[in-house]
């Protein structure tokens, strides 16, 4: 207790110098903590659109089906399956969908895409598609007409058609003859991944059956919506040892990107931050360099009262440490304000959203980061403020009392 006061009583013996310092450190933190966070909010950002609009958290396939997309290599008995996999522990939901190519043409444009004929009553408990539609376009199925589709805002523009607009589609059925309808826009929707966005179109399940002569029950696909998609590797190997003939894969596998930047961003975050304080410490060393320099006379009377060396060293470490501490408290306390701050209102990028949702990410960013992560920060601080005591109290040691008390 003595050296903790003492060393707190030296550490606003000069003033300037130590509010310098603590303001170095808070600016510091503050900044690369709101870095941190702004980088992921913007990936779990990117990791949840993904989840809700391109592959949920798992996807069950015939083991062949995508080698060449052949509608043949399809998944039997699917209202068993989806009946079996519901009652698993962790799943939230689960539907079924029809896939294939097709041409889509108008009178101003052909392009391929990529058709998903989707269960409507178990596709929005999946994926959330419907918030995406546009609020001037037009709804998500709720229409009783005949062949309906939903495009989206990209790919109606390439195609020239708006709602009520005709869309003839042309694919190959299940027994490879070609066959094809014209379809009625119904809805458009806008998603944060312009690039997917221009592939895709839905239509219903029913619909898409008929036309391809798919014999009842069959699906292409199986999509799975976990409670906690953490747990997707658990309870993917219990799927797949339910149903062994078929390819069980879970998010990290059906897109590997994902899995980079949700499994390296904790990662990196430290690393960032890690840098942040070594360029910190060097100025911490710095500063207790001239602190002790300036109470070379202090020092030596000290020792040659009978002060250990022990205690001279725990003193210059506590010190030091204090020093940080103060800087890390103001420094995450600023952060957390901001952070929370703009993780409620939001960062509008809106000026460099074509290129931000052409990669899949939303132009409005909200800042996030676990509260673990602050208990980290504290104890890097913490660490680094007892690897920089260690030079300045080193240096302390090898003073010789008569020498240094002789100093002026």
């Amino acid at each position: 207790m003595m050296i903790l006061k003492i060393a707190w009583r030296n550490l606003w013996r000069s003033k300037l110098r130590s509010f310098v310092v603590i303001i170095s450190m808070t600016v510091g933190l503050v900044g690369g903590l709101f870095s941190a966070a702004w980088l992921n909010g913007m990936t779990q950002q990117r990791v949840m659109n993904a989840f809700d609009i391109e592959t949920s958290h798992i996807q069950i396939h015939h083991p062949k089906f995508a080698d060449n997309m052949d509608l043949k290599m399809s998944i039997e008995n699917t209202d068993e399956i989806l009946a079996k996999i519901d009652d698993i522990e962790g799943v939230e939901a689960s539907t079924s969908r029809i896939f294939t190519n097709a041409m889509a043409a108008t009178a101003s444009k052909n392009l391929g895409v990529n058709v998903y004929g989707i269960d409507l009553e178990r596709e929005n408990e999946v994926f959330k598609l419907y918030d995406d539609i546009k609020e001037d376009g037009g709804s998500f199925f709720e229409t009783k007409k005949r062949y309906p589709i939903v495009v989206s805002s990209s790919l109606a523009e390439k195609l020239k058609v708006k709602l009520k607009s005709k869309i003839v589609l042309t694919f190959q059925d299940y027994n490879g003859e070609i066959t094809g309808s014209a379809f009625k826009v119904v809805g458009i929707f806008k998603t944060q991944n312009s690039t997917w966005d221009k592939l895709h179109v839905f239509v219903k399940e029913s619909d898409m059956r008929s036309l391809m002569s798919l014999p009842d029950n069959y699906s292409h696909e199986i999509d799975i919506k976990l409670n906690d998609f953490n747990k997707s590797e658990e309870i993917k190997n219990e799927i797949a040892s339910i149903f062994p003939d078929y390819k069980v894969e879970e998010w990290r596998e059906i897109q590997p990107f994902l899995r980079v930047i949700n499994d390296f961003m904790g990662f990196i975050m430290t690393i960032f931050i890690a840098i942040i304080l070594a360029a910190l410490g060097f100025g911490i060393v710095n500063t207790m360099l001239m602190v002790i320099l300036e109470r070379t006379r202090e020092l030596g009377m000290l020792m040659a009262i009978g002060m250990t060396k022990r205690r001279i060293f725990s003193m210059i470490m506590v010190e030091t440490v204090l020093l940080t501490l103060v800087g890390a408290f103001f420094g995450e306390l600023i952060s957390i304000l901001l952070i929370n701050y703009f993780g409620t209102v939001g960062i509008d990028l809106s000026y460099v959203s074509e290129g931000m949702v052409s990669a899949g990410y939303s132009p409005m960013t909200y800042p996030a980061l676990k509260s673990s992560m602050y208990i980290q920060i504290t104890i890097m601080v913490i660490i680094t403020g007892i690897i920089s005591s260690i030079y300045p109290a080193i240096k302390a040691l090898k003073l010789h009392p008569t020498e240094a008390i002789r100093t002026i």
